[in-house]
Protein backbone atom coordinates (compact mmCIF):
# COMPACT_ATOMS: atom_id res chain seq x y z
CA UNK A 1 0.00 0.00 0.00
CA UNK A 2 1.18 3.90 -0.81
CA UNK A 3 2.85 5.33 2.50
CA UNK A 4 3.84 1.78 3.72
CA UNK A 5 7.46 1.77 4.51
CA UNK A 6 9.79 -1.01 2.60
CA UNK A 7 12.88 -2.35 3.34
CA UNK A 8 15.78 -2.84 1.00
CA UNK A 9 15.22 -6.01 -1.29
CA UNK A 10 18.92 -6.80 -1.37
CA UNK A 11 18.76 -8.39 1.77
CA UNK A 12 19.07 -5.51 4.01
CA UNK A 13 16.98 -6.59 6.85
CA UNK A 14 17.99 -3.33 8.93
CA UNK A 15 21.26 -2.85 10.71
CA UNK A 16 22.12 -2.21 14.52
CA UNK A 17 23.53 1.88 14.38
CA UNK A 18 24.87 3.64 17.48
CA UNK A 19 22.99 6.96 18.18
CA UNK A 20 25.46 10.50 18.15
CA UNK A 21 24.37 13.84 18.24
CA UNK A 22 24.33 15.84 15.12
CA UNK A 23 27.63 17.76 14.63
CA UNK A 24 26.14 20.94 15.12
CA UNK A 25 23.06 23.29 15.55
CA UNK A 26 22.63 24.22 11.71
CA UNK A 27 22.34 20.87 10.37
CA UNK A 28 19.68 19.86 13.20
CA UNK A 29 17.68 22.22 11.53
CA UNK A 30 17.59 20.38 8.24
CA UNK A 31 15.77 17.21 9.74
CA UNK A 32 18.39 15.16 8.27
CA UNK A 33 20.30 12.24 9.43
CA UNK A 34 23.85 12.03 9.03
CA UNK A 35 26.09 8.78 8.82
CA UNK A 36 30.09 8.29 7.79
CA UNK A 37 30.58 9.26 4.13
CA UNK A 38 31.29 4.93 4.01
CA UNK A 39 28.05 4.18 5.62
CA UNK A 40 26.41 6.15 3.03
CA UNK A 41 26.72 4.00 0.21
CA UNK A 42 24.86 1.02 1.82
CA UNK A 43 21.89 3.10 1.40
CA UNK A 44 21.33 3.51 -2.52
CA UNK A 45 18.27 5.67 -2.38
CA UNK A 46 19.41 7.85 0.39
CA UNK A 47 16.53 7.00 2.92
CA UNK A 48 16.73 5.47 6.05
CA UNK A 49 13.88 3.48 8.49
CA UNK A 50 14.94 4.30 11.73
CA UNK A 51 13.74 3.06 14.44
CA UNK A 52 11.01 0.72 12.27
CA UNK A 53 8.80 4.29 12.02
CA UNK A 54 10.81 7.39 10.63
CA UNK A 55 11.93 8.39 7.26
CA UNK A 56 14.92 10.67 7.21
CA UNK A 57 17.00 11.62 4.11
CA UNK A 58 21.02 10.49 5.22
CA UNK A 59 23.57 13.01 4.10
CA UNK A 60 27.20 12.01 4.78
CA UNK A 61 29.74 14.07 7.26
CA UNK A 62 32.69 13.63 7.92
CA UNK A 63 32.64 13.82 11.77
CA UNK A 64 30.33 11.15 12.45
CA UNK A 65 32.39 7.95 12.53
CA UNK A 66 31.08 3.90 10.94
CA UNK A 67 28.48 2.46 12.88
CA UNK A 68 26.93 5.58 13.82
CA UNK A 69 24.24 7.28 12.74
CA UNK A 70 23.32 11.87 14.03
CA UNK A 71 20.16 12.73 15.06
CA UNK A 72 18.68 16.08 16.52
CA UNK A 73 17.60 16.06 19.70
CA UNK A 74 13.93 15.83 18.02
CA UNK A 75 14.41 12.87 15.68
CA UNK A 76 15.85 10.93 18.61
CA UNK A 77 12.57 11.84 20.95
CA UNK A 78 10.76 10.41 18.47
CA UNK A 79 12.41 7.16 17.96
CA UNK A 80 12.57 6.84 21.29
CA UNK A 81 16.49 6.10 21.93
CA UNK A 82 19.12 8.35 23.50
CA UNK A 83 22.85 9.08 22.57
CA UNK A 84 24.80 6.27 23.00
CA UNK A 85 21.52 4.11 22.43
CA UNK A 86 21.45 1.49 19.87
CA UNK A 87 18.98 1.52 17.08
CA UNK A 88 17.62 -0.19 13.93
CA UNK A 89 18.37 1.02 10.53
CA UNK A 90 17.10 0.29 7.27
CA UNK A 91 17.37 0.88 3.49
CA UNK A 92 13.60 2.38 2.47
CA UNK A 93 12.57 2.21 -0.70
CA UNK A 94 9.31 4.27 -1.88
CA UNK A 95 6.62 3.01 -3.74
CA UNK A 96 5.67 4.56 -7.38
CA UNK A 97 3.09 7.90 -6.53
CA UNK A 98 4.85 8.74 -3.62
CA UNK A 99 4.17 12.51 -3.75
CA UNK A 100 2.01 14.12 -1.10
CA UNK A 101 -1.09 16.18 -2.17
CA UNK A 102 -2.08 17.83 0.98
CA UNK A 103 -0.23 18.39 4.36
CA UNK A 104 -1.72 19.73 7.75
CA UNK A 105 0.84 21.40 9.91
CA UNK A 106 0.90 22.33 13.46
CA UNK A 107 2.83 25.11 14.24
CA UNK A 108 4.56 25.53 17.44
CA UNK A 109 7.78 27.36 19.35
CA UNK A 110 11.60 24.84 19.65
CA UNK A 111 11.44 26.55 23.12
CA UNK A 112 8.47 27.72 24.68
CA UNK A 113 7.65 31.35 24.58
CA UNK A 114 6.00 33.57 26.98
CA UNK A 115 4.34 36.72 26.27
CA UNK A 116 5.23 35.91 22.05
CA UNK A 117 3.05 36.63 19.26
CA UNK A 118 4.08 36.33 16.17
CA UNK A 119 2.11 36.70 13.33
CA UNK A 120 3.51 34.23 10.11
CA UNK A 121 2.60 34.53 6.58
CA UNK A 122 1.22 31.27 5.40
CA UNK A 123 2.47 31.68 1.09
CA UNK A 124 6.34 32.72 2.77
CA UNK A 125 6.48 29.99 5.10
CA UNK A 126 5.04 26.69 2.62
CA UNK A 127 7.56 28.74 -0.26
CA UNK A 128 10.27 28.28 2.78
CA UNK A 129 8.89 24.52 3.81
CA UNK A 130 8.74 23.23 0.50
CA UNK A 131 12.58 24.89 -0.59
CA UNK A 132 14.01 23.73 2.53
CA UNK A 133 12.38 19.97 2.81
CA UNK A 134 12.09 18.98 -0.91
CA UNK A 135 11.85 15.52 -1.74
CA UNK A 136 11.99 15.08 2.16
CA UNK A 137 9.79 12.04 3.49
CA UNK A 138 6.97 13.40 6.10
CA UNK A 139 5.31 11.03 8.15
CA UNK A 140 2.02 11.56 10.07
CA UNK A 141 2.81 12.73 13.68
CA UNK A 142 6.21 13.35 12.66
CA UNK A 143 7.73 16.64 14.44
CA UNK A 144 10.34 18.94 12.35
CA UNK A 145 12.02 21.71 14.04
CA UNK A 146 13.43 24.35 10.82
CA UNK A 147 14.40 27.91 10.94
CA UNK A 148 11.87 30.94 10.25
CA UNK A 149 13.10 34.81 10.52
CA UNK A 150 15.85 34.03 13.15
CA UNK A 151 13.35 32.02 15.24
CA UNK A 152 13.19 28.13 15.60
CA UNK A 153 9.83 26.70 15.33
CA UNK A 154 8.53 23.00 15.05
CA UNK A 155 6.18 21.89 12.96
CA UNK A 156 3.95 18.43 13.09
CA UNK A 157 2.26 16.81 10.62
CA UNK A 158 -1.10 16.26 11.36
CA UNK A 159 -2.13 14.61 8.13
CA UNK A 160 -0.54 13.63 5.18
CA UNK A 161 -1.90 12.42 1.87
CA UNK A 162 -1.09 10.90 -1.07
CA UNK A 163 -2.40 11.88 -4.34
CA UNK A 164 -5.76 9.70 -4.91
CA UNK A 165 -5.86 8.91 -1.71
CA UNK A 166 -9.16 10.66 0.79
CA UNK A 167 -8.35 9.90 4.39
CA UNK A 168 -5.23 9.51 6.72
CA UNK A 169 -4.26 6.51 8.57
CA UNK A 170 -1.55 6.82 11.30
CA UNK A 171 1.58 5.17 9.15
CA UNK A 172 0.78 8.08 5.90
CA UNK A 173 3.43 9.43 4.63
CA UNK A 174 5.30 10.84 1.46
CA UNK A 175 7.50 13.16 -0.60
CA UNK A 176 7.23 17.06 -0.04
CA UNK A 177 6.97 18.31 -3.57
CA UNK A 178 6.78 21.44 -4.98
CA UNK A 179 3.17 21.18 -5.07
CA UNK A 180 2.39 19.65 -2.53
CA UNK A 181 -0.30 21.85 -0.44
CA UNK A 182 -0.18 23.14 2.84
CA UNK A 183 -2.27 24.05 5.57
CA UNK A 184 -1.02 25.75 8.73
CA UNK A 185 -2.18 25.72 11.88
CA UNK A 186 -1.34 27.31 15.04
CA UNK A 187 -1.01 25.10 18.17
CA UNK A 188 -3.18 25.94 20.94
CA UNK A 189 -2.21 28.50 23.47
CA UNK A 190 1.66 28.85 21.72
CA UNK A 191 0.81 32.65 21.04
CA UNK A 192 1.50 31.94 16.92
CA UNK A 193 -0.70 33.62 14.72
CA UNK A 194 -0.79 32.84 10.84
CA UNK A 195 -1.78 35.30 8.38
CA UNK A 196 -2.31 35.57 4.56
CA UNK A 197 -3.09 31.53 4.33
CA UNK A 198 -4.26 32.56 0.97
CA UNK A 199 -4.46 29.18 -0.59
CA UNK A 200 -7.21 27.77 2.45
CA UNK A 201 -10.23 27.99 0.00
CA UNK A 202 -11.90 27.63 3.77
CA UNK A 203 -11.73 31.54 3.81
CA UNK A 204 -13.61 31.86 0.76
CA UNK A 205 -16.25 28.95 0.92
CA UNK A 206 -17.62 30.63 3.95
CA UNK A 207 -18.60 34.63 4.43
CA UNK A 208 -17.16 34.40 8.04
CA UNK A 209 -14.60 32.15 9.62
CA UNK A 210 -17.34 31.67 12.64
CA UNK A 211 -20.75 32.16 13.15
CA UNK A 212 -22.98 32.41 15.72
CA UNK A 213 -25.94 30.02 15.26
CA UNK A 214 -28.18 32.19 17.74
CA UNK A 215 -27.37 35.64 15.85
CA UNK A 216 -29.10 33.73 12.87
CA UNK A 217 -31.91 32.63 14.53
CA UNK A 218 -31.46 29.20 14.44
CA UNK A 219 -31.70 26.82 17.81
CA UNK A 220 -31.81 23.90 19.31
CA UNK A 221 -29.81 22.56 15.48
CA UNK A 222 -26.80 22.73 16.48
CA UNK A 223 -25.44 19.05 16.21
CA UNK A 224 -27.19 19.32 12.77
CA UNK A 225 -25.54 22.36 11.36
CA UNK A 226 -22.21 20.46 12.59
CA UNK A 227 -23.41 17.28 10.70
CA UNK A 228 -23.55 18.99 6.96
CA UNK A 229 -20.27 21.30 7.59
CA UNK A 230 -18.65 17.82 7.75
CA UNK A 231 -20.21 15.95 5.60
CA UNK A 232 -21.26 18.44 2.87
CA UNK A 233 -18.32 21.22 3.13
CA UNK A 234 -15.14 19.32 3.84
CA UNK A 235 -14.19 18.77 0.60
CA UNK A 236 -14.77 21.84 -1.00
CA UNK A 237 -12.17 24.05 1.48
CA UNK A 238 -9.55 23.22 -0.39
CA UNK A 239 -8.83 24.06 -3.84
CA UNK A 240 -9.58 22.20 -7.11
CA UNK A 241 -6.13 21.24 -8.28
CA UNK A 242 -5.61 19.50 -4.74
CA UNK A 243 -9.47 17.90 -4.50
CA UNK A 244 -8.55 16.37 -7.95
CA UNK A 245 -5.40 14.97 -7.27
CA UNK A 246 -6.62 13.37 -3.82
CA UNK A 247 -9.90 12.09 -6.01
CA UNK A 248 -12.63 13.66 -4.07
CA UNK A 249 -15.87 14.34 -5.46
CA UNK A 250 -18.20 17.17 -4.03
CA UNK A 251 -21.13 16.39 -2.13
CA UNK A 252 -23.87 17.97 -4.35
CA UNK A 253 -26.93 17.57 -2.37
CA UNK A 254 -28.67 17.43 1.06
CA UNK A 255 -31.92 15.94 2.11
CA UNK A 256 -33.91 17.66 5.16
CA UNK A 257 -36.37 15.94 7.03
CA UNK A 258 -38.41 15.60 9.79
CA UNK A 259 -42.04 17.08 11.24
CA UNK A 260 -43.60 19.82 9.87
CA UNK A 261 -42.03 23.39 11.91
CA UNK A 262 -38.85 22.18 12.84
CA UNK A 263 -36.63 24.57 11.35
CA UNK A 264 -35.60 22.56 8.00
CA UNK A 265 -36.49 25.89 5.74
CA UNK A 266 -34.71 28.40 7.99
CA UNK A 267 -31.60 26.07 7.81
CA UNK A 268 -31.72 25.91 4.10
CA UNK A 269 -32.09 29.45 4.30
CA UNK A 270 -29.48 30.13 6.32
CA UNK A 271 -26.91 27.67 4.82
CA UNK A 272 -26.88 29.98 1.43
CA UNK A 273 -26.27 33.13 3.24
CA UNK A 274 -23.35 32.05 4.96
CA UNK A 275 -21.74 30.29 1.60
CA UNK A 276 -19.30 33.12 -0.60
CA UNK A 277 -21.33 32.02 -3.84
CA UNK A 278 -23.66 33.16 -5.55
CA UNK A 279 -27.35 34.34 -4.10
CA UNK A 280 -29.50 31.04 -3.03
CA UNK A 281 -31.89 30.21 -5.21
CA UNK A 282 -35.74 29.28 -3.10
CA UNK A 283 -38.27 27.07 -5.08
CA UNK A 284 -41.92 26.16 -3.64
CA UNK A 285 -41.56 22.11 -5.20
CA UNK A 286 -45.20 22.67 -6.78
CA UNK A 287 -44.03 26.35 -8.22
CA UNK A 288 -42.05 24.26 -10.70
CA UNK A 289 -45.25 22.66 -12.19
CA UNK A 290 -47.04 24.29 -15.05
CA UNK A 291 -49.68 23.18 -17.06
CA UNK A 292 -48.03 23.36 -20.47
CA UNK A 293 -46.33 20.46 -21.90
CA UNK A 294 -42.52 20.58 -21.10
CA UNK A 295 -42.65 23.91 -19.40
CA UNK A 296 -42.42 22.32 -16.31
CA UNK A 297 -38.45 20.57 -17.95
CA UNK A 298 -37.56 23.86 -18.98
CA UNK A 299 -38.20 25.64 -15.18
CA UNK A 300 -35.73 22.76 -13.78
CA UNK A 301 -33.42 23.50 -16.33
CA UNK A 302 -33.44 27.28 -16.34
CA UNK A 303 -32.55 26.71 -12.28
CA UNK A 304 -29.29 24.96 -13.84
CA UNK A 305 -28.65 27.64 -16.01
CA UNK A 306 -26.51 30.07 -14.43
CA UNK A 307 -24.56 27.56 -13.00
CA UNK A 308 -24.43 25.90 -16.20
CA UNK A 309 -23.06 29.10 -18.03
CA UNK A 310 -20.36 29.93 -15.09
CA UNK A 311 -18.85 25.99 -15.46
CA UNK A 312 -18.41 26.79 -18.96
CA UNK A 313 -16.11 29.50 -18.84
CA UNK A 314 -14.69 29.33 -15.29
CA UNK A 315 -14.57 25.55 -14.66
CA UNK A 316 -13.30 24.43 -11.58
CA UNK A 317 -13.27 28.35 -10.27
CA UNK A 318 -16.57 28.74 -10.38
CA UNK A 319 -18.55 30.19 -7.63
CA UNK A 320 -20.91 27.51 -5.65
CA UNK A 321 -24.30 27.49 -6.66
CA UNK A 322 -27.25 26.75 -4.01
CA UNK A 323 -30.46 25.98 -4.95
CA UNK A 324 -32.99 25.13 -2.14
CA UNK A 325 -35.95 22.81 -3.22
CA UNK A 326 -39.03 23.42 0.01
CA UNK A 327 -41.54 20.51 -0.65
CA UNK A 328 -39.34 18.36 -3.22
CA UNK A 329 -41.66 15.66 -2.21
CA UNK A 330 -44.11 17.47 -4.46
CA UNK A 331 -42.28 17.28 -7.30
CA UNK A 332 -40.00 13.88 -6.95
CA UNK A 333 -42.63 11.64 -6.38
CA UNK A 334 -41.10 7.69 -7.18
CA UNK A 335 -41.09 7.49 -10.44
CA UNK A 336 -44.30 5.50 -11.85
CA UNK A 337 -46.15 6.64 -9.07
CA UNK A 338 -48.41 9.10 -10.15
CA UNK A 339 -51.01 8.61 -12.27
CA UNK A 340 -51.55 11.68 -14.09
CA UNK A 341 -51.07 10.20 -17.43
CA UNK A 342 -48.80 13.39 -18.42
CA UNK A 343 -45.41 11.50 -16.76
CA UNK A 344 -44.59 14.95 -15.63
CA UNK A 345 -43.20 14.18 -12.36
CA UNK A 346 -41.20 10.97 -13.89
CA UNK A 347 -39.39 13.94 -16.14
CA UNK A 348 -38.71 16.43 -13.41
CA UNK A 349 -36.69 13.54 -11.62
CA UNK A 350 -35.14 12.48 -14.91
CA UNK A 351 -34.06 16.15 -15.36
CA UNK A 352 -32.72 16.39 -11.86
CA UNK A 353 -30.58 13.41 -12.10
CA UNK A 354 -29.39 14.48 -15.24
CA UNK A 355 -27.89 18.08 -13.91
CA UNK A 356 -26.74 16.65 -10.59
CA UNK A 357 -25.14 13.15 -11.55
CA UNK A 358 -25.33 12.83 -15.50
CA UNK A 359 -23.10 12.53 -18.26
CA UNK A 360 -22.79 16.43 -18.30
CA UNK A 361 -23.50 17.17 -14.46
CA UNK A 362 -22.63 20.04 -12.55
CA UNK A 363 -19.82 20.29 -10.37
CA UNK A 364 -20.63 23.77 -8.73
CA UNK A 365 -23.93 23.37 -7.33
CA UNK A 366 -25.33 22.42 -3.97
CA UNK A 367 -28.82 21.23 -4.24
CA UNK A 368 -30.81 21.39 -0.80
CA UNK A 369 -34.05 20.09 -0.33
CA UNK A 370 -36.60 20.17 2.40
CA UNK A 371 -39.50 17.54 3.16
CA UNK A 372 -41.09 15.80 5.73
CA UNK A 373 -42.49 12.78 3.63
CA UNK A 374 -38.41 10.93 2.56
CA UNK A 375 -41.05 8.02 2.42
CA UNK A 376 -42.30 9.70 -1.12
CA UNK A 377 -39.35 10.54 -3.01
CA UNK A 378 -37.71 8.83 -5.73
CA UNK A 379 -35.14 6.35 -4.25
CA UNK A 380 -32.68 7.49 -7.12
CA UNK A 381 -32.64 10.76 -6.20
CA UNK A 382 -31.10 9.28 -2.76
CA UNK A 383 -28.22 7.65 -3.65
CA UNK A 384 -24.59 9.02 -3.54
CA UNK A 385 -23.96 11.89 -5.90
CA UNK A 386 -27.20 12.79 -6.00
CA UNK A 387 -28.70 14.05 -2.27
CA UNK A 388 -26.80 11.69 -0.76
CA UNK A 389 -26.39 13.93 2.49
CA UNK A 390 -29.67 13.29 4.92
CA UNK A 391 -30.03 15.54 8.02
CA UNK A 392 -32.87 14.17 10.02
CA UNK A 393 -34.90 17.51 11.38
CA UNK A 394 -36.73 16.74 14.47
CA UNK A 395 -38.35 17.93 17.40
CA UNK A 396 -36.12 20.01 19.74
CA UNK A 397 -34.93 18.25 23.34
CA UNK A 398 -35.16 21.11 26.39
CA UNK A 399 -31.41 22.50 25.28
CA UNK A 400 -32.71 23.24 22.07
CA UNK A 401 -36.04 24.37 23.58
CA UNK A 402 -34.01 26.99 25.71
CA UNK A 403 -32.21 28.12 22.72
CA UNK A 404 -35.14 28.59 20.67
CA UNK A 405 -36.80 30.57 23.65
CA UNK A 406 -33.89 32.85 23.93
CA UNK A 407 -33.59 33.75 20.75
CA UNK A 408 -37.39 34.81 20.72
CA UNK A 409 -37.54 36.86 24.03
CA UNK A 410 -33.97 38.20 23.13
CA UNK A 411 -35.37 41.79 21.41
CA UNK A 412 -37.67 41.67 24.53
CA UNK A 413 -34.72 41.64 26.90
CA UNK A 414 -32.84 44.29 25.00
CA UNK A 415 -35.18 46.66 25.27
CA UNK A 416 -36.45 45.76 28.98
CA UNK A 417 -39.82 44.45 28.59
CA UNK A 418 -38.73 40.81 29.84
CA UNK A 419 -38.93 40.53 33.35
CA UNK A 420 -35.70 39.69 35.05
CA UNK A 421 -37.92 37.12 37.47
CA UNK A 422 -38.65 35.01 34.10
CA UNK A 423 -36.87 31.64 33.83
CA UNK A 424 -36.78 30.28 30.90
CA UNK A 425 -34.98 27.22 31.88
CA UNK A 426 -38.35 26.35 34.09
CA UNK A 427 -40.65 27.11 31.00
CA UNK A 428 -38.63 24.87 28.98
CA UNK A 429 -38.31 22.13 31.18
Amino acid sequence: MAGRYHQDQGGDGGASMEVVSTPNQELALTNCAYVSPADLRRFPNGLALVADAWVFTLRDHNAVASGRIALNAIQRRQAKVSAGDSVTVSSFVPPDDFKLALLTLDLDYAKARANRNDELDAVVLAQQLRKRFLNQVMTSGQRVPFEFYGTNYVFTVNQALLEGQESSTPLDRGFLSSDTYIIFEAAPNSGIKVINQKEAASSKLFKHKEFNLEKLGIGGLSAEFTDIFRRAFASRVFPPHVVSKLGIKHVKGILLYGPPGTGKTLMARQIGKLLNGKDPKIVNGPEVLSKFVGETEKNVRDLFADAENEQRTRGDQSDLHVIIFDEIDAICKSRGSTRDGTGVHDSIVNQLLTKIDGVEALNNVLLIGMTNRKDLLDEALLRPGRLEVHIEINLPDENGRLQILQIHTNKMKENSFLSPDINLQELVS
